[in-house]
């Protein structure tokens, strides 16, 4: 995380920015989203470039500190299919509430994987 975005990585060749954007719920919709394989395990890596941020994605009952200078890591199976949203749930600064997680959990070809 970083102050006040998320930043993904998912292998050396797809990487991206996520930023707060305009949408149909308030404050939940970001400038991409993360997609995820449904009903498979998958592992996240977290960290944070500035000050503490929280990766948390409720529904799922997912949440794992992102903190400078170490690597944090969760393990989860999603049991839901579609999008899922999430927040920062951790204050790390002025513009906390403005660093959502748009998140959409499917197949991986996905007609709406962008």
């Amino acid at each position: 995380g970083s102050q006040w975005y998320w930043s993904y990585q998912m292998n050396e060749t797809v990487k991206f920015d996520a930023f707060l954007d305009l949408g149909d719920f308030r404050l939940l919709y970001t400038s991409n989203f993360l997609f995820l394989p449904f009903k498979e395990s998958i592992r996240v890596l977290i960290s944070s470039s500035d000050v503490i941020h929280s990766w948390t994605l409720p529904s799922l009952g997912v949440k794992a500190d992102a903190v400078p200078g170490r690597m944090n890591q969760l393990f989860f199976l999603s049991q839901i299919s579609g999008p899922i949203f999430g927040q920062c749930s951790e204050i790390c600064g002025a513009k906390h509430s403005f660093m959502p997680i748009s998140s959409f959990f499917g197949p991986m070809n996905s007609p709406y994987k962008v």
